[in-house]
């Protein structure tokens, strides 16, 4: 099984860092689903597409997950100081 979750309806707008993030329709408003050409902090990787693994456990975290050479990385996805979306992996 993929990592993918939650379905992608619709994409946000580019970020400044090259992050395109997709949303899902949801009750109460959309929610973040994938996220392609997310930088990725805490390990020397090119950007990828992080996939959000479950429901905000914090007000400014949210659980995902990318693959990178055949194994799975997880950590948070969360924004930095200019609102823009970057994960941080579990190092």
């Amino acid at each position: 099984m993929g990592l993918q979750k939650y379905r992608a309806d619709f994409p946000g707008t580019t970020q400044v860092n090259g992050a395109i993030p997709y949303y899902t329709r949801w009750m109460g408003g959309p929610s973040l689903a994938i996220i392609k050409k997310c930088p990725i902090r805490g390990l020397d990787i090119s950007p990828r597409t992080v996939y959000v693994s479950g429901m905000a456990d914090t007000w400014f975290t949210q659980p995902a997950a990318c693959k990178y050479k055949r194994k799975t990385i997880r950590g948070m996805i969360v924004c930095d100081t200019n609102g823009e979306y970057e994960f941080h992996a579990f190092t």
